[in-house]
């Protein structure tokens, strides 16, 4: 299904906003920041910062700023190498190792050498050199502030903390707590959705009226829903409804595009395993390569129901290394994509003793830090989740109508995999950077719910498989001449495999409620340890 040329217009000239807009401000910052390394270089040689000369600093490196953050240059001035007063590199400026050396040779290429620039796609080069920068202006190693906007956490983050302190559960009070990237977030949300139900009303398209965008509605609702009850009613002090939003944000926007990119991959080397398959079965099986030849669609249908082997191996390589692995090591990664304040080490909102700070108390425990990584990867995983709904109910269907689309996004909201697999992986996460286990690595963490989520996806791939199998040998397949009305999501011979597949998520939630609250005795353990070492360190 393809959007409406208006809506797709409409689309794409907001992307052009944010794009514009997005490179004027970056520009801005990416002049600050050259002024502030500017003016630092001059402190360190002892002289004062003339405003002529940093004028002629910034004229010179002008196409540093123009081509900082631009999608659509391939060329970016090279980084300064930090130079001592000789002109020469700083003893310890750069590590002689291999890695160095071969880097040192690709960078004396030709735009390098000759024109001084590198070869950059979409900013790749400007968000790096930028990230050293602002570290080294800062003195930080750890993040202090949001990338996107450049806002520190200290202008956000102690209201979080005062509402956290004093248990307040006003959600008013929350929603005010957050940061300028969440507002921008919220106010892109509520923009976009109010576009959408204008060009509802209006019936330009017929196939997307008022009652489909309810459905629209109904689908954001259950990702809201989950939401509520994950973090709100039981998790509200433990991570933030700043936080909440970021993830959800990150979930829905980046790792959904960048699983579709990366399962289109995945399903390529797949397809070609698949195919040396069918190649073996071709040369043992003349009668159907002259069948291709004549009539190439009955042909595969022979082959469906000849060689279930072939189909079911092909399905387990679709269930379980296209969609488990890529999508829950995708979510994996979608989790630390995010840096919020929450999930730092915290000192008190009113703590004035600054220059102490490594021996003031963690106001966060230990099992409230566990708690706020598992809504933070769950949240991620809604995020994802949602996006996908979205397009199975609107893009997937095999019709546009109105009862196909509720009874498919009912279907979907049954078994919620997507966030109980990521609450699994919360579990292994936690593990290795709360309790410190090493031998915790990401091939432990997500296999639980690699496990989970390809099992559930393939019982249901090769039951539908079975029932198209069953239609061919019936004759009531997809190619019948008799006429056919919409096709329900869901018949009476998917109740024995939605009653299995319900048993499964079941297993799953099990398994998670009991390794959580084995985690949790142990995480309170930690913290009564580090209350007990405080406490004789103060004495």
């Amino acid at each position: 299904k393809v959007a409406p040329l208006p809506l797709r217009l409409a689309f794409y000239a907001y992307l052009i906003f944010l794009g514009i807009r997005g490179r004027i401000e970056k520009r801005k910052t990416r002049k600050e920041i050259m002024t502030k390394l500017y003016s630092e270089r001059a402190s360190a040689r002892g002289e004062e910062v003339d405003p002529n000369q940093m004028a002629r600093y910034l004229h010179q490196h002008r196409l540093d700023v123009l081509r900082a953050h631009s999608s659509y240059s391939c060329c970016y001035a090279r980084d300064d190498l930090p130079l001592d007063d000789n002109n020469m590199f700083e003893d310890g400026a750069v590590e002689e190792d291999f890695c160095s050396r071969f880097w040192d040779c690709l960078s004396k290429t030709f735009w390098s050498a000759c024109c001084g620039m590198w070869c950059q796609c979409y900013s790749a080069c400007a968000i790096a050199q930028e990230e050293r920068e602002i570290e080294r202006l800062t003195g930080n190693v750890e993040p202090k502030l949001d990338y996107i906007t450049f806002e520190p956490f200290s202008e956000y983050f102690p209201a979080i903390q005062h509402l956290n302190e004093n248990q307040i559960s006003s959600f008013k009070e929350h929603a005010r707590a957050i940061s300028k990237l969440s507002v921008n977030l919220l106010k892109n949300v509520a923009a976009f959705l109010a576009v959408l139900v204008l060009f509802a009303l209006s019936d330009i398209d017929k196939n997307f009226t008022f009652a489909n965008m309810l459905v629209l509605l109904l689908t954001l609702s259950q990702a809201f829903f989950l939401e509520y009850i994950i973090w709100w009613r039981w998790n509200r002090f433990d991570i933030s409804f700043d936080s909440v939003i970021k993830f959800f944000a990150c979930g829905f926007l980046l790792t959904t595009p960048m699983a579709m990119v990366f399962e289109l991959i995945v399903s390529i080397v797949t397809g070609l395993i698949s195919m040396i398959a069918f190649i073996f079965i071709l040369v043992e099986d003349s009668e159907l390569v002259d069948k291709l030849r004549t009539d190439p669609k009955h042909a595969m249908k022979d082959l469906a129901v000849g060689h279930p082997a072939l189909f079911i191996f092909s399905l387990f390589l679709n269930a379980f290394i296209i969609a488990a692995v890529c999508e829950e090591t995708i979510k994996y990664f979608g989790y630390w994509m995010v840096v919020t304040p929450d999930l730092l080490p915290q000192k008190r909102s009113n703590d004035t003793n600054i220059e102490n700070e490594e021996n003031t108390p963690n106001t966060k425990s230990v099992r409230s830090t566990g708690s706020g990584i598992t809504v933070a990867m769950c949240t991620v995983a809604l995020g994802f989740a949602c996006c996908e709904n979205l397009l199975y109910v609107f893009g997937y269907t095999p019709s546009q109508s109105l009862g196909v689309e509720i009874e498919t996004l009912i279907v979907r909201s049954i078994f919620p995999v997507h966030p109980l697999c990521a609450a699994i992986q919360s579990i292994g996460v936690c593990k290795r950077d709360l309790e410190g286990q090493r031998g915790v690595g990401i091939g432990r963490i997500i296999s639980p719910a690699i496990l989970l989520h390809g099992s559930f996806d393939f019982v249901l791939m090769v039951a539908a498989y079975l029932q198209q199998v069953k239609k061919i040998e019936e004759g009531n397949d997809d190619d019948s001449d008799t006429p056919k009305e919409d096709e329900a999501v869901m018949t009476a011979d998917d109740i024995p495999v939605m009653v299995f597949s319900f048993g499964m998520v079941l297993v799953g939630y099990i398994y998670y409620v009991w390794q959580s609250r084995a985690q949790t005795k142990r995480l309170i353990a930690m913290d009564r340890t580090i209350t007990i070492d405080e406490s004789s360190t103060l004495v």
